[in-house]
């Protein structure tokens, strides 16, 4: 599968989530013509690392906590205040200062990091599992394209049992994604096996995410290294299963070269300067070259989570779209990042017409230039051309 003509944007499998993010796409669609991508929900056949929420009673915390938890938080997703509250007793009333807030459960997405620095053991991690029925339904919606299911690769009875109830609805689809840990000897024998239960009902591409360290793409380069590992591990195997290969679980600015190191990663150039999105075919640097794909999770937030948080700090909770300067910081870090997955021609260059500018900046709000230049990518904006290209 061509990386560059297929993107997916992963959510959890609930309709208010789904209906956001279409949302979303068709607000940056309106900004400025985008090939729409896919969009991909997520399911866990059984206990997984992502499909769990921070827990614990703000209550219980002491007042002179340092609250670690808040700090080491990557979503921000703790928040705690001081709050008085007055209860009555039986010898009258007494004022007590107590704890409020606790985890904003929108914002948490599992990473687990609040846990282990509580001083007073007080966070728990809840486990949850995604509703197979109420998933069936999702997938027959016309905005739904694809689905990830999760699995832990020791067993594949879970498995078994929610692509039973499943199959039904996977007709729907343009693509299956099977995302799962190395698992030792057995998970190359395990994908076979899972291969095989999906293949009779399989109507659409399967995809194969190797997940190397869950959710710490964003502590530092060397958080790729198991995703790597796993992609070498299964290159050097003959007896593989079908499908498309990508890396996720860890996955930063680092992953790219070090599978390009191995001679791991498949390359396009994708010439971006038409609706026709034409692709230049595929250079295969060896019959080695496994990966097709990235996805980014946890250090896609840190670099979006930069400009949004600055965004916030002038402006307080605000639309990014109303805001150009940040709009276009975030959108040449974003192109800096999946540039390199892209492998988009150094000479490709998009001009956007005055109409599209106006819808960018909005008439009368911006005078003069603005330029961003980044390792990759050039965004300059002026009152008559934006222009969005990578450098040489």
């Amino acid at each position: 599968m061509n990386e560059s003509a297929v993107d997916c944007i992963d959510c959890a499998a609930d309709a208010s989530v789904v209906n956001a993010v279409n949302e979303g796409i068709e607000a940056a669609r309106e900004i400025v013509y985008l090939r729409k991508p896919w969009v991909m929900i997520s399911v866990n056949d059984d206990e997984d690392l992502h499909f769990r929420k921070a827990e614990f009673d703000p209550e219980e915390c002491p007042l002179d906590c340092s609250r670690p938890c808040e700090t080491i938080c990557p979503a921000s997703a703790i928040s705690l205040h001081q709050h008085q509250s007055t209860t009555e007793f039986s010898h009258g009333t007494e004022t007590l200062n107590l704890l409020k807030g606790g985890v904003i459960n929108e914002r948490c997405y599992g990473c687990g990091r609040c846990s282990p620095v509580c001083p007073y053991d007080k966070i728990r991690m809840a486990l949850y599992t995604r509703d197979a029925a109420v998933t069936a339904e999702l997938l027959k919606r016309k905005d739904v394209d694809a689905i990830e299911i999760h699995t832990s690769g020791r067993q594949t009875a879970p498995f078994e049992g929610l692509w039973d109830d499943l199959r039904n609805s996977t007709g729907y689809l343009k693509l299956v994604a099977v995302s799962l840990p190395y698992a030792g000897d057995s998970t190359i024998s395990s994908m076979n096996t899972m291969y095989a239960m999906m293949e009779p009902h399989l109507s659409c591409l399967n995809l194969w995410q190797l997940d190397g360290r869950p959710m710490s793409g964003d502590i530092g380069r060397g958080a790729t290294r198991e995703s790597i590992a796993f992609a070498a591990r299964l290159a050097a195997v003959e007896d593989k299963p079908r499908g498309f290969f990508q890396l996720a679980g860890g996955t930063n600015d680092h992953t790219v070269e070090g599978l390009k190191k191995k001679g791991l990663f498949q390359t396009t150039l994708v010439a971006e300067n038409s609706k026709d999105n034409k692709s230049i075919p595929p250079s295969i640097a060896s019959s080695h070259a496994l990966i097709g794909g990235i996805a980014y999770g946890g250090y896609a937030r840190k670099i979006v989570g930069r400009v949004l948080s600055s965004m916030q700090s002038q402006h307080g909770l605000a639309r990014i779209e109303d805001y150009p300067e940040h709009l276009l910081e975030a959108l040449a870090n974003a192109l800096d990042l999946v540039g390199t997955v892209k492998c988009y021609d150094p000479c490709t260059q998009r001009n956007f017409t005055k109409p599209e500018i106006d819808e960018i900046v909005g008439v009368g709000n911006l005078t003069g230039s603005l330029c961003w230049h980044v390792p990759l990518v050039t965004a300059t904006l002026d009152t008559d051309t934006l222009t969005v290209g990578l450098q040489t």
